[in-house]
């Protein structure tokens, strides 16, 4: 199975599908970070609450900086 992703505008809540499995318990990691485990104690998914900030704001200026280093270098 390929990773899944879902992103819940409403909510500011992103998911990561890591694996098909029956989840068995969920542990919060961090603030506002949860991850689902199986039977195996293995991550099934991850789940980020306030994703706006916690993921998707982190992401994108680390993006950001790659590509203005990628483009200095070019010019």
């Amino acid at each position: 199975m390929k990773m899944k992703v879902k992103y819940d505008r409403k909510a500011d809540i992103l998911y990561i599908k890591l694996k098909d499995a029956k989840i068995t318990d969920t542990r919060m990691l961090g603030e506002d970070i949860y991850v689902d485990v199986d039977k195996d104690q293995s991550f099934v998914g991850i789940e980020i609450w306030s994703a706006s900030t916690n993921a998707i704001q982190p992401l994108s200026k680390d993006i950001a900086q790659e590509v203005k280093a990628t483009l200095q270098k070019c010019a």
